[in-house]
């Protein structure tokens, strides 16, 4: 199945994970579907949906990954990358993440008040 155009890096899904050897893979998706992800979690990997521009700009360095198979039951293909590249995504991710959960405790803090 192939990908038409070029999103925005907030409108790419990224895939990461582990290899079965511990090697790191990643890809990038430019559409959000159910059987992607699906597959993706059965293959142990993370899923990053809607990432702020902070991942974005990391994740657009990852290659684009394939989908075979049709439906609800596919195959992906997700290519081997680099510690450094993996390592930089988790990083970035997991601060965006720490960085949107101070926002949301700010803005309930303030709307209780």
């Amino acid at each position: 199945m192939g990908q038409k155009g070029e999103p925005s890096g907030a409108d790419q899904v990224y895939v990461l994970g582990l290899d079965v050897d511990g090697n790191p893979r990643g890809a990038r998706f430019t559409m959000l579907k159910d059987s992607i992800v699906s597959a993706a979690m059965d293959m142990n990997c993370s899923v990053l949906i809607g990432q702020p521009e902070l991942v974005s700009k990391l994740g657009v360095k990852l290659p684009v990954g394939y989908v075979f198979g049709k439906g609800k039951l596919v195959t992906l293909f997700i290519p081997n990358i680099g510690w450094g590249l993996y390592q930089q995504i988790l990083g970035a991710s997991r601060v965006a993440a720490i960085l949107e959960k101070a926002r949301i405790e700010a803005a309930i803090s303030r709307a209780i008040h």
